[in-house]
């Protein structure tokens, strides 16, 4: 097995995969790019994180494109997003080891570097738990937000990779983060990271 360059994290909202991606990245001594990457991407096409945003929920979801965008419009600037993410997720990888959390980056990065795709899941009662404790999420609206956010990720991850992002046989290794608890999965992360050194 050839040296793990890259840890690529995709997860279910409120799985604690944003944490994992944290923890491992300490535990490893490497850098961790969660929503800096969209950040960045926002400051290279002169747009607001929250106009980036908008776009890809909107080429993704047509009824939640504002009516004065053109699906033109719409598509164009989600196909710059999308490859401009892609060109500093790749610059980001070829300057050394690190962790990089959504963004499709384990797709992306499929001839770039060698990289572990991991995904991470939970059950929904410690989803629930986490929604409700961590993001002041009202408990009876935590199910609907769930299955939102879960949509969203997955239809990103499918549109752009052609790939299904809740299957098991897209990634090299899936974690229960309820199971094995957050510092657990890092724990597990880097593991296998720390045998493909040797």
């Amino acid at each position: 097995m050839s040296r793990i360059n890259v840890v690529a994290i995709e997860r279910q909202y409120c799985s604690g995969g944003s944490e994992i991606g944290r923890k491992a990245a300490e535990m490893l001594g490497v850098p961790c790019y969660d929503r800096e990457i969209v950040e960045m991407a926002a400051e290279r096409m002169n747009l607001s994180v929250d106009e980036i945003r908008k776009f890809e929920e909107s080429v993704i979801n047509p009824f939640k494109a504002p009516i004065h965008l053109r699906r033109e419009r719409q598509l164009d600037t989600f196909e710059k997003v999308f490859a401009a993410e892609t060109e500093i997720i790749t610059d980001i990888a070829r300057q050394g080891r690190c962790i990089i959390v959504g963004r499709c980056a384990g797709y992306i990065l499929k001839s770039v570097t060698r990289t572990l795709k991991v995904y991470i899941c939970a059950t929904a009662e410690s989803r629930t738990a986490r929604a409700v404790d961590e993001h002041n999420i009202a408990f009876e609206d935590v199910d609907n937000i769930l299955k939102r956010y879960d949509k969203k990720r997955g239809d990103y991850f499918n549109v752009n990779t052609r790939q299904n992002w809740s299957s098991m046989l897209t990634y090299d290794i899936c974690l229960n983060s309820t199971v094995l608890g957050t510092d657990g999965c890092a724990r597990t992360i880097c593991d296998i990271v720390r045998a493909s050194e040797g």
